[in-house]
């Protein structure tokens, strides 16, 4: 089965600062995220059989994944993409 990992904050913690500030870029990335991230893969943990390419597919597909599992995937699959993709937008705003 696949695992899911938060990947590492393209650039520091105060680097959109003073918009975003580290306090808060610390807590969406090393909490929100990482619990996101670990609830996903405890969910999909309980249907080793599901062949999973990646969250976006999953996602897509939201009607095949199984139904005792498939609030925990929408809600923290969900949570895991659009943390990503967050950190991604704001790396153009970024400094230093």
């Amino acid at each position: 089965m696949k695992q899911f990992t938060t990947l590492t904050l393209p650039y520091a913690y105060d680097a959109l600062e003073p918009y975003i500030d580290k306090e808060t870029m610390t807590l969406h990335h090393d909490k929100h995220h990482v619990t996101y991230t670990t609830k996903l893969n405890e969910a999909l943990a309980k249907h080793p059989e599901m062949e999973v390419e990646t969250v976006e597919s999953l996602l897509m597909g939201l009607d095949l994944v199984p139904e005792d599992i498939r609030p925990a995937v929408r809600n923290h699959g969900g949570g895991h993409v659009n943390h990503a993709m967050f950190w991604e937008i704001m790396g153009g705003m970024a400094v230093g």
